[in-house]
């Protein structure tokens, strides 16, 4: 039974006249009579009697009966069905992003440019660094290198996933006012067998990597791990002899504000850079991320170029 035919059956039962049935379906009148027929003949029993009016048989009246409570939960199951299908459309127009790097400005340029929906996956640092993209949750994320991390470029490929280079984060060195290395400009040299602090709360493998490739690997820096529940109590932490090396936007946060400490951001009279990954989902799996990535290409990356230059 084709339900076209059942809902042709309705209308011209309510209105008891085939050609008026026939203008307000804009069928035909003899299509229209003709799928009745066909109604008839597979249901096995007549709906119209005509040789009257064309008005409805009994049976035409429970039939009627029956199909119109039928379509009421047809037309309500593909409302439901509809509906469904335009709030997962909406989910999946929505671009997640994972920061590790560029928080504000990866804001304010996204804000600016992008012409899609996104949200900002919120940051866990006590999982490992591409966690949003096991659960899904994310599409984007801006994070550190992977040149210069071979495990987790391993790790990335065999998700399937994309990344690649991505300009450069500038980065700063935080210490005590009263740390010899506060007193005149910062040389590589003078940096040589630093005791370089790090937080367990971070990824301080990578970090530790990121610092040797940053300064270079024959400096003999020593590294020593600060244990910490949380990056809030960072506010508090004391670095005593030693000095914290991270993205400039994370160390302005934490020690600009702080008395007795000082954040220097030139090595060598230079800025120091640590080269970004832009890592996503292919696009052939999420089409809606080409925007956000575009975005990211052109002004992140070139901003972040410049500086390096």
């Amino acid at each position: 039974m084709k339900l076209e035919h059942v809902r042709e059956f309705v209308a011209l039962a309510r209105c008891g006249s085939f050609q008026e049935a026939a203008d307000r379906l804009y069928v035909a009148r003899p299509t229209l009579s003709n799928h009745m027929r066909a109604l008839e003949q597979e249901l096995g029993f007549d709906l119209f009697d005509r040789c009257g009016s064309s008005e409805l048989t009994d049976a035409g009246v429970a039939f009627l009966d029956g199909m119109e409570r039928a379509l009421e939960a047809v037309d309500r199951g593909l409302d439901q069905c509809r509906e469904l299908a335009s709030l997962q459309e909406g989910r999946d127009c929505v671009v997640n992003i994972s920061l590790r790097c560029s928080v504000f400005e990866l804001r304010a340029a996204l804000e600016k440019y992008c012409p899609c929906r996104y949200a900002f996956v919120s940051y866990d640092n006590k999982r490992p660094m591409l966690y949003p993209f096991t659960q899904d949750s994310a599409d984007v994320m801006v994070m550190y290198d992977l040149d210069l991390l071979p495990p987790l470029r391993m790790e990335v490929l065999g998700m399937g996933l994309q990344y690649e280079p991505y300009g450069h984060e500038p980065c700063a060195i935080a210490m005590r006012e009263n740390h010899p290395l506060a007193q005149g400009p910062l040389t590589r040299e003078r940096l040589r067998g630093a005791e370089i602090a790090q937080l367990d709360v971070i990824e301080s493998e990578s970090w530790k990597r990121i610092i040797i490739a940053m300064l270079g690997d024959d400096m003999g820096l020593r590294f020593r791990l600060i244990p910490m529940d949380n990056l809030l109590n960072f506010w508090t932490v004391d670095l005593g002899d030693a000095v914290f090396i991270s993205m400039k936007s994370m160390l302005s946060q934490y020690f600009a504000r702080r008395e007795g400490y000082v954040i220097r951001d030139l090595v060598d009279a230079g800025p120091l850079l640590m080269p970004r990954s832009l890592v996503y989902r292919p696009i052939s799996e999420r089409p809606c991320i080409a925007p956000v990535l575009d975005v990211l290409r052109e002004h992140l990356c070139r901003e972040g170029d410049e500086c390096a230059k």
